[in-house]
């Protein structure tokens, strides 16, 4: 099972168990504070409620303005006499983590409706109906906090995995730059010893040749280490991991942590795309997430990725707000330098949000196809 298909099994399975534990605490929790249950009731509210959190990460605020309709609904008839918040605690959560005034005017809306009915139907004073909506309110406040430092830490914890994973980039250059002196050196001293001896070796091959073969015998030893020393050197560079294509979907699950709604579309063949291009096409579409975490207020960041025959296009956009006097950092220029390398085009747009869009040639000779 692929990295991407089980953290689908997991958010279901996550989804699975807050839907049953909504369905159980608004059809039984009542029954705490000595309301009383019934089936067309508190348990018809709670299997609706459940059951509506199953959507709750492709619509998030539909299922929070079908789950506040429907507990209003409910209280308004009489059927439901707990909460008129904390019941939405999970939906609004939700909403809150990638549209926080939406939840919290689903949320006041709700309130606000739930007391003007409440009061009447109750006969309650206007003392009683502020006191119970101040508790409800600070419920709701309690959850958008929550929601907002949920939403801020997944942020900094994909920019800290992003600033540790360029620290990993720089000291494996800087590892590169060791072993290839210390191959130059071995290589360099090995012919430089190698030479020596055979030149003696061939001077003294008529007129001594145990002296000839000890100095062969020499170069062979000299050879052998130093064959046994590059296999290590190069084992290491094997060693050093490289990022494709493929890697995008662990980009992905670290945006939707982070509280981004990530749509992902992959269209033709990644797979078969040279490992320059599919690398440079991570690091692009890595520093656009980045880059959408630190400077746009997003909600939903969408990313395309076309496998052409000739091309390969990357497109990351969000739905965040413009980003006035942005200028480019270190990383945008870098992936800029890449692009550029690879004789492609790089386009970046902070009009309206993100948007990001490369473009890389797939050369005939890359791609194995006719001209």
């Amino acid at each position: 099972m692929s990295p991407r298909s089980q953290d689908r099994r997991q958010a279901q399975l996550v989804d699975l168990a807050l839907a049953l534990l909504t369905a159980v605490s608004v059809g039984a929790g009542p029954a705490a504070m000595g309301a009383p249950l019934s089936w067309h009731g508190t348990f018809g509210l709670g299997v609706i409620l459940g059951g509506l959190l199953l959507g709750r990460r492709r619509r998030p605020v539909l299922v929070l303005v079908l789950s506040a309709a429907a507990l209003v609904g409910y209280r308004g008839a009489g059927l439901f006499e707990g909460g008129a918040v904390w019941p939405l605690t999970v939906a609004l959560f939700t909403t809150a983590l990638g549209r926080p005034v939406r939840a919290a005017a689903v949320g006041t809306l709700t309130l606000a409706c739930d007391l003007a009915l409440q009061g009447p139907l109750q006969g309650l004073d206007a003392s009683e109906v502020l006191a119970r909506g101040g508790v409800e309110l600070l419920w709701l406040a309690l959850v958008s906090a929550a929601a907002s430092s949920w939403r801020q830490y997944g942020r900094w914890r994909t920019e800290h995995q992003a600033r540790l994973l360029q620290l990993e980039q720089t000291r494996l250059v800087e590892q590169r730059l060791v072993i290839s002196r210390e191959v130059h050196d071995v290589v360099a001293h090995t012919l430089a010893v190698v030479g020596v001896h055979l030149n003696v070796a061939v001077e003294a091959l008529d007129d001594s040749p145990e002296e000839a073969h000890a100095a062969l015998r020499t170069a062979i030893s000299v050879r052998n280490q130093a064959m046994t020393d590059l296999r290590t050197f190069v084992g290491e560079l094997r060693d050093v991991p490289q990022h494709g294509l493929e890697s995008v979907a662990s980009l992905v699950s670290q945006a939707e942590t982070s509280g981004l709604e990530v749509r992902y579309d992959a269209e033709g063949d990644p797979e078969a795309v040279p490992a320059a291009q599919a690398l440079t096409a991570y690091r692009v579409i890595q520093e656009a997430v980045v880059n959408t975490l630190r400077h746009s207020d997003a909600g939903r960041l969408t990313i395309r990725v076309q496998a052409r025959p000739r091309a390969l296009a990357v497109t990351v956009t969000d739905d965040g707000r413009s980003v006035a006097g942005f200028t480019e950092g270190h990383g945008l220029t870098g992936m800029r330098e890449r692009v550029t390398a690879l004789g492609g085009t790089l386009r970046v747009d902070t009009g309206n949000g993100f948007a990001v869009q490369a473009v890389l040639p797939l050369t005939d000779h890359m791609t194995g196809l006719a001209p």
